[in-house]
Formats: C-alpha cells, sequence, structure tokens
C-alpha cells in the first residue's frame, strides 16, 4: 500500500493566508502612495493656497482697508471655499511616502509574497511517496527515486528535535523527509528507521527505550511528530 506525504493542511493554510495578506498589504501601500497620498497633498495645497488669500484679504478688511471689487468676489469665493474643507487637511507626514513605498508595497507586496510564494512551491514540490513497503517499492521525491532494496540508511540525527529524517541511498543519493511540513510523514520515517535500527526506533518512528531494571522490556518514547 503506497503512503503518500503531501503538505499539511495546517501549513497549507497558513502559507495560503499569509500570501493573501502580504499580497492585500502590498497593494494597500501601492494604493496609498500613488493614489492616497498625491491626491491628499493636491488637496492640502489647494487649500493652503485659498487660506492663504482668504487670510490676506481678512487682514487687510481687518485693518480698515477698502477692498476692490474684484477682492471682496474673491473674499467671499475664498471664504466659501475655505468652508468646505471640514474638517481642514493636514499636510503628509514626511514619512508617509517611503512607508507606503519600502516597507508595504515592496517589503510586503513584492518580497515577501514572492518569498510565500516560492516557500509554497517549494514545500508542495517536496512531497515524498513510499510505493509499497516491502523490497520492491520505492521511494519517490520530485528529484529524486530509490528502490528500497537500494536503501542503505537512515539519519535519524535531527528527528527528535527537527522532525527530519534523511533516507540514504547508493552513489550518495538521499531523500529528505520533513515531518514538519508533510504530513504522515513518520510513517515513511518508522518503516526506514525500524527496518535498519530496529533495537533503536519503533515502526512508528519513536525511539525505543529500554527499561531500567532488566534491560529487557521495551517502550516507545514520545513520537517527534508535531501535532497537526
Amino acid at each position: 500500500m503506497p503512503i503518500v506525504c503531501s503538505l499539511r493542511t495546517k501549513r497549507l493554510v497558513w502559507t495560503l493566508t499569509y500570501i493573501v495578506v502580504c499580497f492585500g498589504l502590498g497593494a494597500w501601500g501601492a494604493y496609498d502612495y500613488w493614489v492616497r497620498i498625491p491626491r491628499s497633498e493636491q488637496e492640502y495645497r489647494e487649500f493652503e493656497s485659498v487660506k492663504s488669500n482668504y487670510d490676506s484679504l481678512q487682514k487687510k478688511a481687518d485693518e480698515g482697508k477698502k477692498l476692490t471689487a474684484a477682492e471682496v468676489a474673491m473674499y467671499d469665493a475664498s471664504k466659501k471655499r475655505v468652508a468646505e474643507f471640514q474638517p481642514p487637511p493636514s499636510p503628509v507626514p514626511a514619512w508617509d511616502r517611503p512607508l507606503q513605498l519600502y516597507v508595504y508595497t515592496i517589503g510586503c507586496g513584492i518580497l515577501s509574497t514572492a518569498w510565500f510564494i516560492w516557500s509554497l512551491r517549494k514545500s508542495l514540490k517536496n512531497q515524498v511517496k513510499l510505493t509499497d513497503t516491502s523490497d520492491d517499492g520505492v521511494l519517490q521525491s520530485a528529484d529524486e527515486a530509490i528502490e528500497v532494496r537500494q536503501v542503505v540508511g537512515i539519519d535519524m540525527s535531527r528527528w527528535m528535535s527537527k522532525s527530519i529524517a534523511v533516507v540514504r541511498g547508493p552513489d550518495g543519493r538521499s531523500i529528505e523527509i520533513d515531518d514538519y511540513l508533510l504530513q504522515d510523514g513518520e510513517q515513511i520515517v518508522g518503516f526506514f528507521a525500524h527496518r535498519f535500527e530496529p533495537t533503536e526506533w519503533t515502526i512508528d518512528a519513536k525511539r525505543v527505550t529500554k527499561d531500567a531494571d532488566d534491560g529487557k522490556k521495551t517502550t516507545p518514547s514520545s513520537a517527534a511528530t508535531p501535532p497537526e
């Protein structure tokens, strides 16, 4: 019976979530940088110009100077236009443009989104399959295929700490199984670990510990497999 180790559902969901969030932040940053900020700056410049005219004419009137007909018309128009800015616009902070460009648009939208897409593609590519748990079986990855009868050993040095094991074949060929990323990875790891080191590992990829009293009884220790 074949054993297929594909990307864990939890990892897939989280990676897709990161892609959506980073892309969304990047789109938000791009909109702010190219649309909102220029519009806000234009609105503030217009407000400042109108407010300057209004203040200048108001000061002249307060000083008792007579306004010409043109100035009166300009004063009324400026006063009306100033009243339309509610609330009055504020200048765009100096840090707003670089923040939206470098942090959100480039950092989140381009770099982070690309990195998570690359990570997802790599994880999906790293699927491992064991066609059969017999000498006729074949252990397959995206880049390598090793017949079970050709496997010379398995490196379990990082299994308990990192949930990573490396099945080694002839001519330096090898296939890495990362059980933190792959569902059911412990089944393939347990098969090879128990095959080559039956006194050290169980068929479930759990370390065997000897009873301190007689040295004969064995019980499996806790598995290194991460929970779903």
